[in-house]
């Protein structure tokens, strides 16, 4: 299957702002991409604090990035934000203390309607 390049992309920037998020603030972590005639399917588990504020972390701007990762550039707020607003399916869910859940799903075929 011959991915768009606007897919690529899509799919490029939903893992890389969800690795950051795992190499930043968890333990540990993976990402799990399958592809589908109709979608590319993203999921990001970690093992680490977990977000206590669910609508809170969603918010543009606001992150809990410390003074050194925001010296490597990154811990801006906008991951969050970024991978909800490139991905046609989001969800995300957070148990504090034991991690945080995300999945995404971008869309091959713009008539498919989910999972």
């Amino acid at each position: 299957m011959k991915l768009s390049s606007e897919i690529i992309r899509r799919v490029a920037l939903v893992s890389y702002e969800s690795e950051i998020n795992i190499v930043s603030y968890a333990r540990k972590g993976h990402i799990h991409i399958q592809v589908k005639p109709d979608y590319v399917l993203i999921e990001a588990i970690d093992e680490g604090d977990g977000i206590p504020d669910l609508e809170l972390a969603m918010q543009q701007g606001w992150s809990t990035a410390s003074q050194r990762i925001r010296e490597m550039g990154f811990g801006a707020g906008m991951g969050l934000c970024n991978i909800k607003n490139f991905s046609d399916f989001f969800r995300i869910s957070s148990d504090v203390g034991k991690g945080t859940q995300l999945k995404m799903v971008i869309k091959i075929d713009k008539i498919f309607d989910g999972i």
